[in-house]
């Protein structure tokens, strides 16, 4: 691997030491027959990437994973070559060398490294992608075949490659181009559920229902009746559509209260709490609270209070995270 400018480059045979790495981000824990990761790890304006060959690893996150910090970012997942198994739980795909596996940081997933996968992982913060995507959350769990993210996957082998000799980017092109270059390969997928395996039907359908929940969510009216009428199909297909979720019910409360952590770890955000909640979408702050506490394990008061502590960012800021590393994502 070339040497990296920007980051760290290692060889890891202790789980712990990658553990270390790695577990501010998720559940991780041992699988298969042995374990071992080569890292290459490349910091860019507004760019994170991650070259890794890396087998023996189950990496779970969790809602409570989800609810520890704000690590709100869109990854891309390339894989090279190897056995890699990855996406929303209960819905993970094995990719083919070639695809790209697109997951959301703000909502749970899972991937399984059992035997060797040759990785090439890209971070972005979620604002940027939004500039250019208009519902970065309807992409969570996408898997891009070869053929739709050619020009992505040739950028992501290019961009490594030449790591060592790149210029000072203070503009964030590089960014830019990742993001530009998957939103095309998004565009390159079937624009219709029609004449589609009834599993590639459901997935556009429920990309077409998150983008219509994320332009209503506070509605305190927005439930599985108007998604299913807002986007033309059935109550019974939308139920299927989000089994995995517990249903599209508890889908929107979940988004809701993705969007309220949002808000509370802005800097500039100074609204009461019932304002914040009924602003997204909860008929009642008590309601709001409950759901929020049983999510991320403190209500929100108690989470904006933790935010303000000297020491709150201590955890995460340690040089052996690479969740310090992507914080220059913002």
């Amino acid at each position: 691997m070339p040497r990296a400018r920007w980051g760290l480059q290692l060889d890891v045979e202790n789980f712990e030491a990658y553990h270390r790495l790695y577990g501010g981000v998720a559940d991780l824990s041992r699988i298969g027959a042995g374990f071992s990761a080569r890292l290459n790890v490349i910091r860019l304006p507004r760019l994170v990437l991650h070259e890794r060959r890396v087998e023996g690893v189950l990496s779970n996150r969790t809602w409570a994973c989800v609810g520890r910090h704000g690590f709100d970012h869109i990854t891309l997942h390339l894989l090279r070559s190897g056995d890699f198994v990855s996406g929303p739980p209960g819905a993970e795909r094995r990719l083919q060398p070639g695809e790209v596996v697109v997951l959301d940081t703000s909502r749970p997933h899972v991937s399984r490294m059992t035997t060797r996968a040759d990785l090439l992982t890209i971070q972005v913060a979620r604002a940027h992608v939004a500039e250019v995507i208009s519902d970065p959350a309807g992409i969570h769990g996408t898997v891009l075949p070869a053929a739709a993210c050619g020009l992505l996957t040739d950028f992501l082998a290019s961009l490594t490659r030449r790591s060592a000799s790149l210029q000072p980017d203070p503009s964030a092109h590089v960014a830019a181009a990742a993001i530009n270059l998957l939103s095309l390969g998004l565009k390159g997928l079937p624009a219709s559920a029609e004449a589609l395996p009834a599993e590639a039907g459901d997935a556009l359908r429920r990309r077409r229902a998150e983008a219509f929940i994320a332009t209503r969510l506070p509605d305190p009216n927005l439930d599985a009746h108007a998604v299913a009428d807002g986007i033309g199909i059935s109550r019974s297909v939308l139920y299927r559509v989000f089994g995995v979720d517990g249903g599209v019910r508890r889908f929107i409360q979940q988004r809701r209260l993705d969007e309220l952590r949002r808000a509370l770890l802005r800097p500039g955000e100074t609204r009461r709490l019932g304002s914040l909640a009924y602003a997204h979408g909860f008929a009642t702050e008590s309601h709001c609270s409950r759901a929020f506490a049983a999510a991320f394990g403190l209500p929100p008061g108690q989470f904006r209070t933790e935010l303000t502590r000297p020491d709150a960012d201590e955890a995460i800021d340690r040089e052996d995270s690479l969740i310090g590393l992507a914080r220059a994502l913002y």
